[in-house]
């Protein structure tokens, strides 16, 4: 009786602390898989989705069955007799990085509920930038699947919130970040246009072209996790009364949503060419 209780004790805290080292490795490598070409990155992601549930719960399983199995061992055989500390570290490894992952999994789920499923953002929604043809050529080459004509574009009938399905994207954007709008500078357009070159170059973007006699650039930003890549364009127009007016547009290639990763790189964006020209803040 000893010797089994112990051969399924030592069975499930083994199992548990593979889990525990393997379940996190693993969606390391589907995460970052994309970025070293490995994979497409939505080809990481929809393995992710498809089995991350899976996983999370196991763990979380295993974790529990350790802790349990060291926990009565060692009320059934005394505590002389108490195989160590190793059982209850790898439950509590395992309970970790199962509970942890599936809180976080609830966290996302919930975040993407709060943005509708689109993924082409522009501060000029009338007349937003455009691409250039080698750049779309580049989209196309990459298999992207997401089109550049925005105008054009609704949320799909399948938009899991039941809020904005069949509504043009647009009218969408507008309602739902309703702080996104042309940037308005009072410095020179050229200057603001080697402002705006270097705010890009920093936060990462591969900037792909630039024109100082068009006053537009553009480039592409590659996310951290997963390796998606997101095309920007960015153009500075002189203002109606002196000044400058940028406007820019963020578009994933692939994917129904981003996230809200598009609007939130618009936003830091403006924050920070705001902060490079000394410009204060737009009135709320």
């Amino acid at each position: 009786m000893t010797g089994v209780f112990t051969l399924i004790r030592h069975i499930v805290v083994a199992l548990a602390a593979l889990a525990a080292i393997v379940t996190p490795v693993w969606f390391l490598v589907a995460a970052l898989g994309g970025k070293f070409d490995l994979w497409a990155p939505i080809e990481g992601f929809r393995h992710v989705r498809s089995h991350a549930g899976m996983m999370l719960a196991s763990t979380l399983g295993l974790g529990i069955a350790a802790l349990v199995a060291a926990v009565v061992y060692r009320l059934v055989f005394g505590a002389k007799n108490s195989p160590g500390a190793g059982g209850y570290l790898a439950g509590i490894a395992a309970i970790i990085v199962g509970g942890g992952g599936i809180l976080y999994a609830q966290s996302v789920t919930a975040s993407a509920r709060e943005v509708p499923p689109i993924h082409d953002i522009s501060t000029d929604l009338q007349d937003p930038p455009q691409f250039s043809q080698a750049l779309i050529e580049r989209r196309t080459q990459s298999g992207a699947s997401n089109s550049t004509d925005l105008l054009a574009k609704t949320v799909p009938d399948a938009d899991w919130t039941g809020q904005w399905g069949g509504r043009p994207v647009t009218e969408v954007q507008a309602e739902a970040y309703p702080d996104i709008g042309s940037i308005v500078l009072e410095a020179a357009p050229d200057s603001v246009f080697a402002a705006a070159l270097d705010v890009a170059r920093n936060m990462g973007w591969r900037v792909t072209s630039a024109s100082r006699e068009s006053l537009m650039f553009e480039g592409t930003a590659e996310t951290f996790w997963f390796g998606f890549e997101d095309d920007v364009v960015v153009r500075v127009r002189p203002g109606e009364e002196g000044g400058s007016v940028v406007d820019i547009r963020s578009v994933s290639r692939v994917g129904v949503s981003d996230l809200g990763a598009n609007a939130a790189r618009i936003e830091q964006f403006e924050e920070r060419l705001r902060r490079s020209l000394g410009a204060p803040e737009p009135a709320a």
